[in-house]
């Protein structure tokens, strides 16, 4: 199973709301807000294809301005 730790970059100020957005998601678990705004998060989807339609998703949330992607790694169920 493929786990990515992404980074979002939001609109000053829309931090909190972001990630409550995203963190609907299925295969987004949110992990934190940094202090300068920033969205911590880890996506699983059962493909590589999956978790690129999920961050693809994400660059439409309202206020997101980017994704981006920190650690990627695929993992044994």
């Amino acid at each position: 199973m493929p786990v990515s730790g992404i980074v979002v970059r939001c609109l000053d100020g829309c931090a909190d709301a972001v990630a409550g957005r995203i963190a609907t998601f299925e295969g987004v678990e949110v992990h934190g807000v940094l202090p300068d705004g920033q969205i911590v998060a880890v996506v699983e989807a059962g493909t590589v294809q999956g978790e690129v339609d999920i961050v693809s998703q994400l660059h439409d949330v309202k206020d997101v301005i980017t994704v981006q992607l920190a650690y990627h790694n695929f993992e044994d169920l």
